[in-house]
């Protein structure tokens, strides 16, 4: 599986994050040192590190630092043991993503209209001016001042964008349907 150019991390930390996400720490049976061993080999592939700065000293040190800050657990799997992220190794990783979430379309309307209202605190306006900018970049339309549309369900990446940005308890999801809605048709290019 290939690596986004974007946002993708800086530390050695965030790279066993990274890396426990999409899977590619399995090793034999042979235990931590093993895991060292698959985790360096993989930075040195992906050019994070070069063969002369992958010491097995620092590379153990950000496995623990991971483990320790409960981020990724270990498994077992018949006689292999399996690096795989915590719940809260997930909601780290969610950062590396932000700037590649986009909403996929159905490919027939259901002729559904889905209205996002939300209000955030105004003591919050950085954080609500940035949902705005996500809304804007993931296609929806404002309908009206805290209210915004878009004809198919996003409510997987609205669920991302609100659990990033901590504002979910602030938004309202309404699925409705429109009577006249072919100006917002038109807007949206459904026919």
């Amino acid at each position: 599986m290939a690596f986004l150019d974007v946002d993708q991390p800086k530390t050695l930390g965030d790279w066993v994050i990274w890396l426990a996400a999409m899977g590619v720490l399995c090793t034999s049976g042979l235990g931590a040192m093993a895991v060292i061993g698959s985790l360096r080999e993989e930075l040195i592939k992906r050019k994070v590190l070069k063969e002369k700065e992958a010491n097995s000293r620092s590379l153990s040190q950000a496995l623990y630092y991971a483990k320790k800050r409960k981020l990724v657990k270990f498994e077992k799997e018949g006689d292999k043991l399996i690096m795989v992220l915590t719940e809260k190794g997930k909601k780290r990783k969610l950062q590396y993503d932000w700037e590649n979430i986009k909403i996929s379309k159905t490919d027939k309307w259901d002729r559904k209209w889905r209205l996002l209202m939300f209000d955030i605190p105004h003591k919050q306006k950085g954080i609500r001016d940035d949902f705005r900018r996500k809304l804007v970049r993931l296609g929806l339309i404002q309908f009206q001042k805290s209210v915004w549309i878009y004809p198919y369900p996003f409510e997987n990446e609205l669920d991302f964008v609100s659990e990033v940005l901590g504002v979910s308890q602030y938004l309202q999801l309404l699925t409705v349907t429109i009577e006249n809605d072919q100006q917002l048709r038109t807007k949206f290019c459904i026919s």
